[in-house]
């Protein structure tokens, strides 16, 4: 290779590390404060002038790898990403270790966390979505009642609400996404909290994946044994539809039937039953 073609390839390699960089800004940590006394550790990704921001909350594993790859995924679709930490930099990887961390959180102090996390975003995104995973879905709802800049909510896997005077504080529509073998009411749970999105004029869209366990999209649940690749691609999919249309709507409340979608059969369900 002559020295011209060297210096080609590299400014070739310069430029496209450049393109890169500037479609998925590195995740840092940052600080924010919950109040005048305390500080927390926030994960942060995507372009700081996106049309549109989410915040994040965690499973009871806290910021595990998971975790922090769903910033980075939906920093990636061009969103500004705030992955809030409810544990204080404490992480665990076995159930027991977990739950300890778990029992162990201030309620109070978490809620305060996670409207400092959609505080910080108003000022430059123009709307706003929480999305969270298991013990950390019910806190995102109650963000989402709460706060009317936020205009859409995701709930994999987490406790509902299912009080119909409650949910007409939805600013937006909600997604929950569940297993069906999650635990022996989630499809009961799931139709419940449809119909009480329903009665509250909400829109609320409900994927119950066949098969599926609890906390499917995450690896250290029991040990990976009910970790479920092609269920999470599927909930990643419908989660990424719903952001987009839901940031697409006009910003009003909510209304509509609540469509129960359980046991799809699209082309993202599997192509095998299971055994």
């Amino acid at each position: 290779m002559t020295p011209g073609l060297r210096i080609t390839a590299a400014a070739l390699l310069a430029l496209l590390a450049l393109v890169a960089s500037r479609e998925a800004p590195a995740q840092t940590a940052q600080t924010l404060r919950a109040d005048s006394a305390r500080r927390f550790t926030v994960y942060v990704a995507g372009p700081r002038d996106a049309a549109e921001g989410i915040v994040l909350v965690h499973d009871f594993f806290g910021v595990s790898p998971f975790f922090l790859g769903a910033v980075d995924r939906l920093a990636k679709r061009g969103y500004r990403v705030i992955g809030v930490d409810l544990y204080d930099g404490r992480r665990a990887t076995s159930h027991t270790d977990a739950l300890a961390l778990l029992h162990g959180v201030d309620t109070a102090l978490a809620t305060r966390k996670i409207d400092a996390a959609v505080a910080s975003l108003k000022g430059r995104q123009h709307k706003l979505a929480v999305m969270g995973f298991s013990m950390g879905g019910r806190p995102a709802l109650e963000a989402a009642l709460r706060n009317p800049a936020i205009v859409a909510t995701v709930e994999w896997y987490g406790e509902t609400i299912n009080d119909s005077i409650r949910l007409k504080r939805l600013a937006g529509p909600a997604l929950l996404v569940v297993g069906s073998r999650d635990g022996p009411s989630a499809a009961e749970n799931a139709a419940a909290f449809s119909k009480a999105a329903d009665d509250a004029g909400a829109a609320a869209e409900i994927y119950v994946y066949p098969g599926a366990a609890h906390a499917f999209a995450q690896p250290l649940f029991n040990r990976g044994t009910t970790y479920d690749q092609l269920a999470t691609d599927v909930a990643w999919r419908l989660t990424e539809s719903f952001l987009q249309r839901a940031f697409a709507a006009p910003r009003t409340a909510g209304r509509g039937h609540a469509a129960l979608l359980e046991r799809a059969n699209t082309g993202a369900n599997r192509s095998a039953p299971r055994p």
